[in-house]
């Protein structure tokens, strides 16, 4: 399948090397701001030709899956020139920079019939676990939280300028929580939201924070975030990013009335938290001082291919029913640009959008009232 990619900086090399190691993929072209960056990407791995105007590059090289790794301010022009001429797109996080161009990335899809994945969608880690989300394995549902912790980016460039990131913490981590909860547990119905800039004076380096060549930039984007998601069914999920912690971490916990699950993407493990029912194949173990837990086989870290390319490929080619949609994405996208008016005004926002998930879970496991639980 011919692949081409506009934007070349360091997350493209993420993109570039599963080309070089899926024999499904070719990468055919790249296009950058300058001519000489995007030369220099394309020779680095083998790609024929490299341009400095997207459009001309696809017409000139034809390709029919595009990558979109420019900064966020920058996603909606090559997306739509691509999806309009009816290319697929795999775009960066965020989607775009505001809800209005996230929609218009989202109609282009479907009015011309070509599929658009956002790179921070469910991947094989979390489908992996949506099987154990049922009354017979935790009971009914009663909660959720989620929250990634960075010490933040290390360089000094654009993630630290709202004018070209759009945001920061929200959109750039916290996108990941969020997709991955309502993909697990479908749509919610409202948000509520505190956004700030806590560390505005920033030390930025190569090694980030010993490095004796650090030096300091000055940020304007949120990197302290903490959200209320509430279901209609009235179970709540709180979820939040900060770039201040001295680790990494990505967490993502779902409560059952009689079983929890536990997640880390970072450190690639799941478990089940299942007194009196033991998982098939799994020995109990103590988690986090929790007894009768149990790990959960999950993909191996070869198998998540960055960016979900993969699974894009399948379900171009029909082998697999796409696990995301537009309509999933743009209430993804809703619940973080809401959050920042939740944040600015002080009041929860109510949701417009929702979606029908890929494969919905049982109404019985969100039903905590009609009987003795």
């Amino acid at each position: 399948m011919r692949f081409a990619i506009v934007g070349v900086g360091q997350i493209s090399q993420a993109y570039l090397r599963q080309g070089t190691s899926d024999p499904r993929i070719e990468f055919v072209a790249t296009s950058a701001r300058r001519l000489e960056s995007a030369r220099a990407r394309a020779a680095e791995y083998g790609i024929a030709s490299w341009f400095d105007d997207h459009e001309v590059m696809y017409d000139v090289a034809k390709p029919e899956v595009v990558i979109i790794a420019t900064p966020t301010a920058h996603h909606l022009a090559p997306a739509l020139a691509a999806l309009n001429r009816g290319i697929h797109v795999v775009c960066e996080k965020p989607m775009a920079a505001s809800l209005e161009d996230c929609r218009a990335m989202v109609e282009a899809a479907r009015d011309n019939g070509v599929l658009l994945r956002v790179q921070s969608d469910p991947g094989i880690i979390h489908l992996a676990q949506r099987d154990y989300l049922t009354v017979e394995r935790m009971g009914q549902f009663v909660g959720a939280e989620a929250e990634i912790l960075i010490p933040g980016p290390v360089r000094d460039n654009w993630y630290y300028d709202r004018r070209v990131a759009g945001g920061g913490a929200m959109l750039d981590t916290l996108v990941y929580p969020v997709s991955a909860i309502v993909g697990l547990l479908g749509p919610v119905v409202r948000v509520a939201a505190m956004v700030n800039t806590l560390i505005p004076h920033r030390l930025v380096g190569p090694d980030f924070p010993t490095d004796d060549s650090t030096t300091v930039t000055e940020s304007d984007v949120d990197d302290n975030v903490t959200l209320i998601l509430e279901w209609v069914t009235g179970q709540q999920a709180v979820l939040r990013a900060l770039w201040g912690t001295s680790f990494s971490r990505l967490d993502l916990n779902v409560f059952g009335r009689r079983g929890s699950l536990f997640s880390n993407s970072f450190g690639h493990r799941a478990v089940l938290h299942s007194p009196g029912r033991p998982v098939p194949g799994a020995t109990a173990m103590e988690y986090r001082g929790v007894a009768d837990c149990y790990p959960l086989p999950l993909p191996s870290q070869e198998q998540q291919r960055f960016g979900g390319l993969d699974l894009m490929i399948d379900a171009i080619e029909g082998t697999r029913e796409p696990s995301w949609s537009g309509n999933q994405q743009l209430h993804v996208h809703e619940i973080l640009f809401k959050a920042y008016q939740a944040a600015r005004t002080g009041t929860t926002q109510v949701l417009d959008t929702t979606f029908e998930p890929w494969k919905p879970l049982d109404p019985a496991f969100y039903d905590t009232r009609s009987g003795i639980v």
